[in-house]
Parts: C-alpha cells; sequence; structure tokens
C-alpha cells in the first residue's frame, strides 16, 4: 500500500516573516531547498507522485524548481490555491488578500488525489530521514487495513524552539489508545530560563514541560478526508467573524471532525529533531542541521546527482 501514497507539499503561504519565498531558498550543501529533501524521503518511502498547493504568483518558478531537480524521478504535479474556490461558487471578499489557511490548502488537492497522501510544509524539515519513516510506517498500518488519518507528534523541544524567536505549534492532547483527542493552538513558543512558554489563544501565557507532545504539520490522510473538509469548509464560510482574516486551519478542523466523532487521527510518535525557516535568522541553523545530515549519511552531499540517478532507473 505504501507505493501508493502521494506527497502534498503545501507551499502557497506568504513568507511574510521571512521577507522573500522560503520555499525556494537554497538551503543544503549544493544549494537544495527543504522541499527536495522531504521529496527525497517521501521516494525512499514509496511515494509514487508529488503534487504542491502554491499560490499562482510563485507557481510556475516554484514548478520549474521541482520538475527539474526531482521531476525525472518522481512525477510532480500542482494545484493553486485560489481565494476564489469556495462553495457554491461564490465571490471572495471584497480586498481578501490572505490565502483561507492549511484546511483550505488541503481542500484544494481534491481534484488531484484519489489515493491516502502525506501532508507537508515546504519550509520545515521533519528531521533526518523523518518523512521517510513516518511514510513507511504508516504504509505498513494501511497494509493491515487501518482507515484512520495519521500525524507525526514531535516533542516539543524537538522542534527548533529557541530564546530569540517565537514560533507556533500545535499542542496535542493524547487519548489512552494513542489517538488524538485535540489541538490547541500556542503562539510564540520559546525557551527562557524557567523553561518553554507561548501564548494561547486567548492571550494567556502557558508553561510547557520539553517533552510536550506537539504537531509540526507532518500528517496522513485517507482520501475520505476531503468529503469531511468540504462541508467544513461550507459551515466556515457561512459563519465569518472577519472575512479579510478569518482562516480555515487544518489543526482546528480536525479536531472539530474528532469531537463530532467523524474522524479518528493516530499519532505516530518521532524522535527527530526538526527545523524550519520562519525568519530570515533561521538559515544558519537549518543549514547547519543539513549540513551535519550529510556528514551523518543520512542525505548525499549532491540531492541533484541522486535524483538523477533515480530519473535513470525510472520506466519511461
Amino acid at each position: 500500500m505504501s507505493g501508493g501514497l502521494t506527497l502534498a507539499v503545501l507551499a502557497a503561504g506568504r513568507s511574510a516573516r521571512f521577507g522573500r519565498p522560503k520555499t525556494l531558498e537554497p538551503v543544503g550543501p549544493s544549494g537544495e531547498v527543504l522541499f527536495e529533501y522531504t521529496i527525497c524521503d517521501a521516494v525512499r518511502a514509496g511515494c509514487g507522485k508529488v503534487v504542491f498547493v502554491t499560490s499562482a504568483d510563485w507557481n510556475d518558478q516554484l514548478m520549474s524548481r521541482a520538475a527539474e531537480r526531482a521531476g525525472g524521478a518522481v512525477p510532480v504535479d500542482s494545484v493553486i490555491q485560489s481565494l476564489d474556490d469556495l462553495p457554491g461558487g461564490a465571490a471572495p471578499p471584497a480586498q481578501r488578500a490572505k490565502p483561507w489557511g492549511t484546511g483550505h490548502a488541503v481542500l484544494a488537492l481534491r481534484n488531484k488525489i484519489e489515493e491516502p497522501f502525506l501532508v507537508v510544509n515546504a519550509d520545515d524539515f521533519y528531521g533526518p530521514r523523518g518523512v521517510e519513516s513516518f511514510g513507511r510506517r504508516v504504509g505498513e498500518l494501511l497494509d493491515v487495513g487501518d482507515d484512520s488519518h495519521f500525524l507525526a507528534a514531535y516533542e516539543l523541544h524537538r522542534t527548533g524552539v529557541s530564546r530569540s524567536s517565537g514560533v507556533n505549534r500545535g499542542i496535542l492532547t493524547v487519548r489512552a489508545d494513542s489517538t488524538l483527542e485535540g489541538i490547541d493552538e500556542v503562539y510564540d513558543v520559546r525557551e527562557t530560563d524557567s523553561g518553554l512558554i507561548g501564548r494561547d489563544g486567548y492571550g494567556e501565557t502557558r508553561e510547557f514541560a520539553s517533552d510536550t507532545l506537539c504537531s509540526m504539520n507532518l500528517w496522513a490522510f485517507q482520501p475520505s478526508i476531503f468529503g469531511l473538509l468540504e462541508a467544513a469548509f461550507a459551515d466556515f464560510q457561512a459563519n465569518l467573524d472577519d472575512p479579510l482574516a478569518n482562516e480555515f486551519l487544518l489543526s482546528e478542523v480536525v479536531g472539530d471532525l474528532i469531537g463530532q466523532d467523524s474522524a479518528t487521527v493516530r499519532l505516530l510518535p518521532m524522535t527527530q529533531h526538526t527545523a524550519g525557516l520562519t525568519y530570515p535568522g533561521d538559515l544558519p541553523p537549518v543549514a547547519s542541521t543539513l549540513q551535519q545530515c550529510v556528514e551523518a549519511g543520512d542525505y548525499p552531499d549532491d540531492l541533484s546527482e541522486w535524483f538523477g540517478e533515480r530519473s535513470s532507473r525510472r520506466p519511461a
């Protein structure tokens, strides 16, 4: 079954805090961008194709890069996340510029994907061979008939939290059977002398143990998620409080579906340390992390050569 998985890469963000497109920022020792490491892992896990969710502004440039570097090793495609993609052909609110959010980005894939699929952020690195190990475990569970959705569960201290700049994390509540009970979005998570702290949706400060489980938006979904997201997005659109700013967030909608007993999400613990690009200051530590992975033998020094070797073996 793992050979039937597709990799979906969310790459439609505006990179407002970074100042330029993070998805195309060279960070690897041979100029690789982050999503190329993710595609490498996905191919190793048996994924049969890659679909990007992009914006109209960057689709051509991003797809040119993906096709040139990895397209020979695995089919690559894209879908544009559009503000016009609304229930019943409704028009988007006037002056809305912000994308509808990560839940809408996944919904945008509904006409491209018919099989179980992984979801990743284009600007995150999920640890050395992290996506590969997650994809293999998902494939094994699918092979024995598990019809759950799946989420990678990382310990908070392994997710690039620092003193210098805060990050947002989805804090997980776990049931006794290792399924997800809920996700609580926490903002500006950072290290302090007294430990890890962040702000909840009400602006209240919260403290966290280092091994608190959180989401880094590494999911595996059954295709049944599309119908659930479609219905939830229609409800979201009918109840907008702020038409210019409200977002249909994947973590929130999946939490709602769990609360309605419409979905089961099995958590798969991860032991890797992650890295990601949020601010320009993240570039040196991310580049250092990737260099260490190369030196440890997790990835080749030049991914373009790795993809090229697989391209020569791919059936015409």
